[in-house]
Parts: C-alpha cells; sequence; structure tokens
C-alpha cells in the first residue's frame, strides 16, 4: 500500500518560500562582502566589515566545525519537527517566527559546512560595541526573541485566566 501524498498548502508554500528568501539573501550578502572587502554604508556608524568568525554565536565557544554543526542540526530539527507535529495548535504567526529561526540557523550551517566558518560582516561598533553579525543572525535573533515574548505573554495570560 502506498501512502498518502501530502499536498503542499498556501501556508506551507509561505513558510518554505521565507526560509528561501533570507537564505539567498543572507548568502548573497556574504557573497557580495566577501568579494569587496570593506563597504561603507553609513560614515562612522554602519560598515560591511568581512570578518570570519569560527567560533559558535557571538564568537562564543568552540572553533568546532563538526560540534558547531551537529548542534544546530539537532535545534534546526527540533524546531522543523516541532512545526510538523504541532501544526494544528501553532498559529501562523509563530510558525513565519519560526522559519527565521530555521532559514539563519540553516544558512549559517551552510557556510559553516561549505567554508568552515561563518562570514560576519554588519558592524555597528564604532558607535554600539556590539559583535560583528550577519542576515542570518539578525533573522534568528528576531525568531527566539518574538517566541520568547509570545510565549511569556500567553503564559501571563494563562496565569490571570487561573486566578
Amino acid at each position: 500500500m502506498k501512502g498518502k501524498k501530502k499536498k503542499l498548502t498556501k501556508e506551507t508554500i509561505l513558510l518554505i518560500s521565507i526560509v528561501l528568501i533570507i537564505i539567498l539573501w543572507d548568502q548573497s550578502l556574504k557573497i557580495i562582502v566577501q568579494n569587496a572587502g570593506e563597504i561603507t554604508i553609513i560614515p562612522e556608524v554602519l560598515t560591511f566589515n568581512l570578518t570570519k568568525n569560527t567560533d559558535s554565536a557571538y564568537g562564543i565557544g568552540s572553533n568546532s566545525t563538526i560540534t558547531y554543526v551537529a548542534t544546530n542540526l539537532v535545534i534546526l530539527g527540533i524546531i522543523f519537527k516541532f512545526i510538523r507535529t504541532q501544526n494544528e495548535f501553532v498559529d501562523k504567526k509563530l510558525k513565519i517566527l519560526l522559519s527565521f529561526i530555521l532559514a539563519g540557523g540553516i544558512s549559517n550551517v551552510i557556510e559553516r559546512v561549505a567554508r568552515g566558518y561563518v562570514t560576519q560582516f554588519i558592524d555597528f561598533q564604532k558607535v554600539i560595541p556590539l559583535p560583528i553579525f550577519n542576515m542570518a543572525d539578525i533573522f534568528i535573533l528576531i525568531g527566539w526573541v518574538s517566541v520568547a515574548l509570545i510565549f511569556a505573554m500567553f503564559t501571563v495570560k494563562e496565569w490571570k485566566r487561573k486566578r
């Protein structure tokens, strides 16, 4: 007996499109910076400044490619499994935010596997002492912070409802 083929829904196509667009955008910018070197976007504020990150997030941790890739694949797998198994219980907004995390994570893993490092290039260090980061990092951060806020708001709402 052959299993039923699942038809792709409009929502699934949207989520896949979001992931692919973010990956392509991030990878394209990384290639541009790899080829161009330093690019001043806003003088004394924002520079695209090529940095090769062999560490984990924000320069923390080991520079082991295998450890980084394995850890990220486990996290991405958990997120993907959550979206698939909890599909009917999770709203579209949360799925989009989780897609941001997936896209950023996949893009950084692609580069880590292909190059042995992640290209970081967005540099605000002349005005804000932040680590240099990339577009994938932005989407990962937006996704995780937003998901945490959604869960916190849900928890507070449930707590108030039960009182």
